[in-house]
């Protein structure tokens, strides 16, 4: 190819020598204005924003929760102070501006009072076990560029099981056994969200849900029931109780935030929920000395409610 090019130059000065030297007119050889130009200097690289915002950062939930519960015939409930510890994360797409966020928070400290028909009065708790998690997937295609909302809908586990106590009861061999307390609600929620910037440095962030469906299942450690006589037998308690029901209900959270940097926010706010249903409890009764001979036990409940709210605090890294 260079030599060819080289060639061909050559060939081209000649020609132009001889055409002045034949007629005194040098040929215009000036660039045809219908070829392209050369690409801008900022060819390749788009100046449009990443639609994508990211936001991972930790909370402090200062809860008080409650719980209540009868069932055959006895009143059991629960109130605590818990502190609680969280991770959550959000991903903003501001092309379709929508949203996914999520969170998990456990109860590092449980400080409460509990009653049951077992003692008289109410005693200290010793601990237990509060958890949760969810995520949420809304759209805030409503508003201007500074105020935004819309809907969202979710999935959320939870957890809550402040200590109760345990009741010990037979089992089929004849030894004692208790256990805790271990119930799990799984909740799908449905809502309202509202975003807003105020100024360049404060935020404000506000839903409101409902629940209209949650399962609730698992293990009642605390459940009482003295002996009995049925058809002229003793009968025990044989297990802890079996806890199975629908419940429905509502929950709320609104943050307010400041941003010092461009990648730093502090926020803090509150949350709130409530749930109530219907369940059945279940447990098994054994024979006094012969603790083989069993019977299988259940009933409606009442009174059934849980109820969790408090302050909340934030910390979070934006990019």
């Amino acid at each position: 190819m260079r030599r060819f090019s080289f060639l061909s130059g050559a060939a081209l000065a000649v020609a132009g020598l001889s055409a002045s030297a034949l007629g005194g007119e040098i040929i215009n050889t000036a660039v045809p204005s219908e070829l392209r130009g050369s690409f801008p200097q900022d060819w390749g690289f788009p100046q449009e924003p990443d639609p994508l915002d990211f936001e991972l950062g930790i909370r402090y939930w200062y809860s008080m929760g409650s719980s209540a519960i009868t069932a055959f015939g006895g009143a059991y409930s629960a109130s605590d102070t818990s502190s609680i510890a969280e991770a959550f994360f959000r991903i903003d797409d501001n092309s379709t501006s929508s949203y996914l966020k999520g969170q998990v928070g456990y109860a590092i400290k449980i400080d409460g009072t509990y009653s049951t028909p077992e003692f008289a009065g109410s005693r200290n708790m010793a601990g237990g076990y509060i958890g949760y998690g969810g995520v949420d997937f809304g759209m805030v295609p409503f508003g201007s560029e500074t105020v935004g909302f819309g809907a969202f809908a979710g999935y959320q586990f939870i957890t809550d099981n402040p200590d109760m106590g345990r009741v010990s009861f037979v089992t089929a061999t004849g030894g004692g056994d208790s256990q805790v307390n271990m119930l799990e609600i799984h909740a799908a929620k449905v809502g309202l969200a509202v975003n807003a910037d105020i100024g360049d440095k404060v935020d404000l962030n506000m839903e409101a849900a409902i629940i209209p469906y949650a399962n609730l299942g698992g293990t009642f450690g605390a459940l009482y029931i003295p002996d009995f006589i049925s058809g002229g037998d003793t009968y025990t308690q044989g297990s802890a109780g079996s806890l199975n029901g629908r419940l429905y209900g509502a929950s709320g959270e609104a943050m307010l935030g400041f941003r010092p940097t461009e990648n730093l926010a502090l926020r803090i706010g509150a949350r709130g929920w409530y749930l109530t249903g219907n369940a059945t409890m279940e447990y098994t009764a054994r024979q006094v000395g012969a603790p083989a001979n069993a019977q299988n036990y259940i009933s409606n409940v009442t009174g059934l409610e849980f109820f969790r709210y408090g302050a909340l605090a934030e910390i979070a890294g934006t990019f």
